[in-house]
């Protein structure tokens, strides 16, 4: 990987960043990458709040049952047993331990789903589809 493109939060393209080096920090959980664009705190600080995107013939293989956000983002979203779409998923929010799926419905209204195995029944990224489990409660029409 010679360069990434940042994306400010809203999508839109920042800028495009030429790698120097990279090294992971395993027990944080992060990578750090130094870039040639960004030498300062305040050219840092821009960065802030967008995300880096890597092509996707420059990922490495994710382990059984994880996957890209991109690759889900805008995937139809239906309950275990039905074929009937509750909605697409329209965005992944990462905090915590666990990520939650933002799944907009055909009304407009998100609908926040845990992922988590006790929810999540099944990816399939061919069919462009992820199942859910409900439980009372968790989806609000």
């Amino acid at each position: 990987m010679k360069s990434l493109s940042v994306f400010r939060s809203d999508g839109t393209q920042q800028s495009e960043l030429t790698i120097e080096s990279v090294r992971l920090l395993e027990n944080k959980g992060l990578i750090v990458a130094r870039v040639k664009e960004i030498s300062d705190r305040d050219s840092a600080e821009e960065a802030v709040g967008g995300f880096v995107e890597i092509p996707p013939e420059e990922r490495y293989q994710l382990e059984e049952g994880a996957f890209w956000i991109d690759d889900l983002l805008g995937m139809a979203v239906l309950e275990t047993g039905s074929d009937v779409p509750l909605g697409v998923l329209a965005d992944v929010i990462s905090q915590g331990e666990n990520d939650l799926y933002v799944v907009k419905d055909e009304k407009g209204k998100d609908h926040y789903i845990p992922a988590v195995k006790e929810f999540i029944a099944g990816v399939d990224l061919d069919k462009g589809e992820i199942r859910i489990s409900l439980i009372e409660g968790l989806w609000e029409s």
